[in-house]
């Protein structure tokens, strides 16, 4: 099953680029020749995650996530751009849904994300806000043995700040928002992720 899952994604991954530079290329080409679109790509380690489940009095809890992090791409204008990446959070522990019923567990979430992102350059800074969907494979794994998945579609946004070191490549922090469905109840937890990377400009 996880390898199933694991060619869907990168099959969709593979889909986002492809239809991120054939958009690239018709704005481009609808703009004219003075139209400036810059292609990236980068890389992101997740630094700190938060994940807002509860936590039960005399029961392990960890709200704060394990190893995490984010690859991505895209495309920016002068003054909006699209963004593709893929994500993966670490998992927390503490108090989940299963069967309607609170039960000690942990949760972790992976999926892919397409974003509209808005840019606010000051010198070799910039600041981004991006707003879009995700779809994103969340996974329980609860204290009594049993565990539990679901993917779904999700709202995705965040809040980026970049350091250009030079024309090709920038330093990135991110902090993004992202929750996921975690069994087939629908239940679901969100997290805050916060990482630092790098970004190339093509």
């Amino acid at each position: 099953m996880l390898k199933k899952q694991q060619v869907s994604f990168s099959s969709l991954i593979a889909t986002l680029i492809a239809t991120l530079g054939f958009a690239a290329a018709g704005n481009a080409a609808a703009a004219g020749p003075q139209a400036q679109a810059e292609a990236y790509m980068g890389a992101n380690v997740g630094l700190y995650s938060k994940y807002d489940i509860s936590c039960s009095a005399g029961q392990k809890c960890d709200k704060t996530a394990s190893f995490g992090g984010k690859i991505f791409g895209g495309v920016m204008y002068e003054q909006w751009g699209v963004e593709a990446l893929a994500f993966g959070t670490g998992k927390g522990e503490g108090t989940l849904k299963q069967g309607g019923k609170d039960a000690q567990g942990s949760v972790k979430m992976g999926g892919l994300g397409v974003v509209g992102v808005l840019p606010l350059n000051f010198g070799d800074f910039s600041l981004k806000g991006k707003l879009g969907a995700a779809y994103t494979h969340g996974t329980a794994s609860y204290k009594s043995g049993a565990s539990d998945s679901k993917n779904s579609i999700a709202p995705l946004f965040g809040a980026g700040l970049g350091y250009a070191l030079n024309k090709q490549v920038s330093l990135t922090a991110d902090v993004d928002h992202i929750s996921a469905k975690y069994n087939k109840a629908g239940d679901k937890a969100a997290v805050n992720m916060f990482s630092i990377g790098a970004s190339y400009k093509f």
